[in-house]
């Protein structure tokens, strides 16, 4: 079902179901934006939000452009002089679905019984997928899989998923947040490993369902989602081709990969990162070092970092870059002078806030989206 098209006021104050480009383009409006919405106003992809409405806007960046959010602009732009819209104003493009459906995602089991080791059927036992579509905007046929840090004890499902996810949606890429086992409730190394390599598996297989080429699934993680990210792309296998399972038989290697802040050496894993579990073997020890496992068939990988986490060093970055280059692999590396470990799409730091936009300016290049006109 359609939505109603916000249409702009053809004369009198401009508001948020003006256009974004008749917005930026009034200079009262623009300092209001400016104030209101730093981040938004300085990336420099919005031009290609120009004959959206703010209000549409709203669909890709939720938790940016919360209801509280649009309603404070308005107000602004209300007591704002010059903020003013014109007869020959543009017509926003009307929203391409109900909002309301565009909110209604989907989760689903990676397994339909019990994960391989799962001791029991509660919420933390069960890890999941949940699918961000594109809602409206063109579809490349990219799919990533999103994996939240947390430590292995948690999940930043919502700084490290969701919006991230949205991310990936607004530039056409099918987008899967990961929901992985955890330490506190038990699970340590594979188990973790085992549910990421799921989720690819259980991508491509239904890469039909959402448009997807099933040759163009990527991952990314941060922190210890980046971890897990790391060594999906470092141990990965072309699958059972006897199993009786048609998702077990699809091929677990990510097409590309991204890492944010991640652990890729475990001489820096630190101690509460248990996911080793209490007497690991050499194995496993070996597998929890990605740096260790990087082989000429890793998959393309941009890497982002800060020289100032103060939780992960940057030599992780440094060490798996060295690495992914000693073997050929196409790799792209990021260090920013400074910035908190948790950092996310960068939020509202000016500096840091552009890493997206490098990002996709890499999966530009590797043809995995559109290239900007």
């Amino acid at each position: 079902m359609a939505a109603p098209e916000h249409v702009a006021p053809r004369t009198g104050p401009l508001t948020v179901d003006a256009t974004v480009g008749e917005l930026l383009g009034n200079v009262p409006a623009r300092s209001v934006l400016a104030r209101q919405l730093p981040i938004l106003v300085k990336s420099p992809e919005i031009s290609q939000a120009n004959s959206l409405s703010l209000r549409s806007l709203a669909r890709y960046m939720p938790t940016l452009l919360t209801p509280d959010k649009l309603r404070d602009i308005d107000a602004e732009l209300a007591r704002t002089p010059g903020a003013v819209a014109s007869a020959s104003s543009p017509r926003p493009i009307a929203a391409m679905a109900d909002p309301r459906i565009a909110l209604d995602l989907r989760t689903v089991r990676l397994w339909e019984g019990r994960a391989p080791g799962a001791t029991g059927d509660r919420p933390q036992d069960v890890p999941t997928l949940t699918i961000v579509g594109t809602d409206g905007v063109p579809s490349f046929g990219t799919a990533v899989i999103v994996a939240p840090g947390g430590g292995y004890k948690g999940l930043a499902t919502g700084l490290e998923g969701r919006q991230v996810a949205d991310w990936f949606a607004a530039q056409g890429v099918t987008a899967f947040v990961l929901t992985y086992r955890l330490t506190p409730f038990g699970y340590r190394y594979p188990s973790q490993l085992l549910d990421a390599q799921r989720a690819i598996r259980w991508v491509r297989a239904h890469a039909a369902d959402y448009g997807v080429d099933p040759h163009r699934i990527g991952m990314i993680g941060f922190s210890a989602g980046g971890h897990l990210t790391a060594m999906a792309e470092t141990l990965f296998d072309a699958g059972d081709p006897n199993a009786v399972d048609p998702i077990d038989r699809e091929s677990s290697r990510p097409d590309f990969a991204v890492l944010g802040y991640a652990v890729t050496d475990l001489d820096s894993m630190g101690t509460d990162m248990d996911v080793a579990g209490p007497h690991p073997d050499a194995a496993t020890l070996r597998a929890l070092a990605p740096i260790r496992n990087v082989r000429r068939d890793t998959p393309p990988t941009f890497i982002f970092h800060t020289s100032t986490d103060e939780v992960v060093d940057p030599s992780n970055a440094i060490r798996f870059y060295e690495a992914l280059r000693k073997a050929d692999v196409p790799a792209e590396m990021h260090i920013f002078a400074e910035g908190r470990h948790g950092l996310g799409l960068g939020g509202s730091n000016a500096a840091l806030s552009v890493w997206p936009g490098l990002l996709r300016t890499w999966l530009q290049g590797r043809r995995l989206i559109e290239m900007a006109h």
